[in-house]
């Protein structure tokens, strides 16, 4: 029997519950850097490892490695009788989910089977996870449909495709459809340019200076339900946002001061716009922004992605 999970954590919880099996941690942040369209996993992959290196969260010869290993795994899960598949509500784990399961849906096979609940795997108690093990539901056609074109949407460099996928499709999956809404929420919004992460950050600092620490918890953990971003994903999102906060202090980076500017003030007012003033170069799934005009806005109003006229 063969484990995927999203991490770590919840792989040290499902070991420590006893349950017999490998384990295989998917360990990618989806919602960050390139995700492109029309690339198999290996080559995929291959991207990934870049970009995570880039950021700093690893040394690229071994993210590969990791990754090599990790697919490796994957494939040769052929041989195992079971294959379980443990992911939570969030949208990080809803991205690793979508994908394992396309890779499934090219790579048929019986005994997949999968847990999905509303809960973290992490800080679970072995109860509950052996609870969870014991309801663990067949992978089914409408699964794999739903993560099919879940993982086609998320890829393609149009995001309106996300919003047109039937809500019935991806029923199937009941914690995708509000996973990928906040995917979208993470575009710059037609107000002032601001993804929600962004904005949430510079609103807790419109209070007063916070250690970045604090500042993590107060706009992320206490203003979204499920949590979903790591601390190190949010500081790299302080570090993009450049003259609209400063940062300095302590050389760790949880202890340093974030200050808003005044330019951070203007544009959390909307009387500037966060792209236009210091540009943009990120990726959201198959989707580039970059330079100081962007194709695809969040519109918070209509609660739709809009295209730039």
């Amino acid at each position: 029997m063969l484990h995927v999970t999203n991490g770590d954590a919840a792989a040290d919880a499902i070991r420590a519950a006893g349950i017999p099996g490998e384990i295989l941690p998917w360990r990618d942040v989806l919602h960050e850097g390139p995700v492109p369209a029309d690339l198999a996993l290996r080559e995929l992959s291959l991207v990934r490892a870049e970009f995570i290196a880039s950021r700093g969260w690893g040394g690229v010869d071994e993210v590969r490695r990791e990754f090599e290993e990790r697919d490796g795994a994957l494939a040769a899960s052929v041989d195992e009788d079971e294959v379980v598949l443990w992911f939570e509500h969030d949208l990080f784990d809803q991205l690793q989910l979508i994908q394992v399961l396309d890779w499934f849906a090219a790579h048929p096979r019986p005994g997949l089977t999968l847990i999905n609940p509303a809960q973290y795997l992490g800080p679970s108690t072995p109860d509950e996870l052996r609870a969870l093990f014991a309801l663990r539901m067949p992978v089914t056609r409408a699964h794999l449909s739903a993560a099919r074109a879940a993982w086609e949407a998320f890829r393609a460099p149009d995001p309106r495709g996300i919003e047109a996928i039937p809500g019935a499709e991806l029923a199937a999956l009941p914690h995708l459809a509000s996973a990928l809404r906040r995917h979208l929420q993470q575009f710059p919004s037609t107000r002032d340019g601001l993804s929600r992460s962004e904005r949430q950050a510079l609103e807790v600092l419109a209070e007063g200076p916070r250690p970045a620490g604090e500042l993590y918890v107060a706009s992320h953990h206490d203003r979204e339900d499920p949590i979903w971003l790591g601390d190190s994903t949010f500081y790299s999102y302080l570090e993009d946002l450049g003259p609209l906060v400063t940062i300095g202090g302590a050389t760790e980076i949880h202890r340093r001061i974030v200050t808003l500017t005044e330019l951070g003030r203007d544009v959390l007012a909307g009387r500037a716009d966060r792209v236009a003033a210091i540009g943009i170069d990120r990726w959201l799934g198959g989707v580039h922004l970059s330079g100081v005009e962007v194709p695809w806005r969040w519109d918070e109003v209509a609660g739709h992605i809009a295209k730039a006229s």
